[in-house]
């Protein structure tokens, strides 16, 4: 079974336009691989044999919370399509700034999504403040999965608001949180996710974009931290999925390691027990 834990997605009339702007910020270092519709990334999935992948909207403001339910919902029950219905887990996403937060993250949670993404830069929240962990503390109370970016973020020039450090306080005050931190823990902050993360008890996503495939630091925490505690994932369309399982198998792993990764773990973290059929 092959699971992506972390790709996003943009409607089709803004898709091109969402995905320059973004380009715009992250290149020349940085550039998509895809067009970021739900239909190309079913494509490539059908294409590499891709059984599911978690869909992870970021609200940047509160009023986007009912939307972006509302397609995650449109995308679970077949109005997208059955092949996205069958593939696709859609997260939603709570703005920390929402003052009706914890209400949201309830009706989140009784509607069955299974999981909630976040993205501190482009929602202007520190990872461990008072107000965050308090929200942190609602999605463990009702089994919301967290999927967060962690470390440096490229179209962002200040310091980080969600390095490994401040991912450690989190999972300190809060231990049986879901939290997945993505980008092994920090993106170009590897250093300090192998000081304050490595062998911990925390969810690592593998989605490491190709320029730093072969960095020691991410193949270090690739191959040291707890098998069952990696989450393959790509951040499609920064990277398609071919890179990304190329990038796990580059650590030379055992077999039923790299088959934890690339979908056992993901399995069992969202309650997922047979693979989805092309």
């Amino acid at each position: 079974m092959l699971i992506d834990a972390h790709v996003h997605t943009f409607p089709d009339d803004l898709a091109a336009r969402a995905l320059k702007k973004l380009a715009d910020k992250t290149a020349p270092q940085i550039t998509p691989v895809a067009d970021g519709t739900v239909s190309g990334l079913l494509e490539e999935m059908r294409r590499e044999q891709v059984d599911y992948a978690v869909v992870c909207p970021i609200a940047t403001k509160p009023s986007q919370f009912e939307g972006i339910l509302q397609e995650a919902l449109a995308i679970r029950d077949g109005m997208r399509g059955a092949d996205a219905a069958r593939h696709l887990i859609p997260f939603a996403s709570i703005h920390p700034d929402d003052e009706a937060r914890f209400a949201h993250l309830t009706q989140t949670a009784e509607s069955g999504i299974r999981g909630v993404k976040l993205h501190p830069y482009y929602q202007t929240c520190v990872l461990d403040t008072p107000n965050m962990l308090e929200y942190f503390r609602c999605c463990c109370d009702l089994g919301l999965v967290v999927q967060c970016h962690c470390g440096f973020d490229i179209g962002f020039p200040f310091d980080p608001l969600c390095g490994p450090e401040r991912v450690a306080h989190v999972m300190r005050e809060i231990p049986n949180l879901h939290f997945v931190a993505a980008h092994l823990g920090g993106w170009r902050q590897w250093g300090g996710a192998i000081e304050q993360l490595l062998g911990k008890d925390i969810y690592l996503d593998t989605a490491v974009l190709e320029p730093h495939f072969g960095d020691a630091e991410p193949l270090r925490l690739l191959r040291e931290h707890p098998a069952d505690k990696l989450l393959f994932a790509t951040d499609w369309p920064w990277l398609g999925f071919a890179g990304g399982v190329r990038f796990v198998r580059s650590a030379g792993l055992p077999p039923e390691t790299e088959r934890a990764i690339l979908g056992g773990n993901a399995a069992t973290l969202l309650g997922i027990t047979s693979p989805a059929s092309w």
